[in-house]
């Protein structure tokens, strides 16, 4: 569990204590996990990556974003060249990866299923992705969770008011994506409104998975509440012993947890 992104200066005292000068390091000491929303604007430096892995611990997971250029700006058509480099890049974090988000653009409606095959399927098995759908024709396409079944791939469990919503697990993890309407708060420095109802409805759902998945990643933006690190702490103090914590993970030879 952990936030989308890492580096806000409005989380600098409610969040990030003096003297943490290093935000990545610290946010890895509270948080067991972080989705990447910069991979999203730019593919990072191999150097990037490196740092990445250093500094966050064993255990911790990173989650990226495909690169808008592949989603939005491509539309998934002719990124073959782009979608290397990115892979190739990311790679570098190894055991720390976790799925990669393919974040559909909202102009890519279910028309569109027989690109997002040929796309899907030519991406490594050795990795693992979780695609979002923001067009909501695709809830009526019932052969796209088919597809991501059939490919062992997650389906964005998203919470916002103008994305289609899924409450499904297509593989052996489930990844909820907790988000909210763009300008609403004026800052991120705290809690603007609790949304506790919200919070128990997605601690239902991820409980009616927990005998179908092996693990659950779940992400909150600031835009969900207001400030996100203290949404997530919130949902760990729910969620209780079902969480592994940042530090003290279950090795690798146990059986895995529902959450990280």
């Amino acid at each position: 569990m952990g936030t989308c992104g890492w580096s806000f200066d409005d989380w600098k005292g409610p969040f990030y204590p003096p003297g943490a000068d290093d935000q990545l390091v610290y946010y890895a000491s509270q948080f067991s996990a972080v989705e990447v929303d910069s991979t999203w604007y730019r593919i990072p430096s191999r150097s990037t990556v490196e740092s990445w892995l250093k500094r966050g611990p064993e255990g911790f997971v990173f989650c990226p974003k495909f690169p808008g250029q592949i989603t939005h700006d491509n539309l998934l058509a002719d990124s073959e060249d782009i979608t290397d480099a990115f892979l190739r890049t990311i790679s570098g974090l190894g055991d720390r990866l976790g799925p990669l988000v393919v974040q559909l653009s909202p102009r890519f409606p279910s028309d569109q299923l027989p690109l997002l095959r040929t796309f899907l399927g030519a991406l490594p098995v050795t990795m693992r992705f979780a695609v979002e759908f923001r067009h909501k024709s695709w809830l009526d396409e019932p052969a796209a969770l088919d597809l991501l079944r059939e490919l062992r791939m997650g389906v964005v469990v998203a919470d916002h008011p103008w994305y289609p919503r899924f409450e499904v697990a297509t593989c052996d993890f489930i990844y909820l994506r907790m988000l909210g309407k763009r300008d609403v708060y004026p800052d991120y420095s705290e809690v603007r409104r609790q949304r506790n109802h919200d919070l128990a409805h997605w601690v239902h759902v991820l409980g009616r998975q927990s005998e179908r998945v092996k693990r659950g990643y779940v992400f909150v933006n600031n835009q969900f509440e207001g400030h996100s690190p203290d949404t997530v702490r919130r949902l760990v103090d729910i969620l209780g012993e079902d969480v592994v914590p940042a530090a003290g993970r279950a090795p690798q030879d146990e059986p895995p947890r529902l959450f990280e």
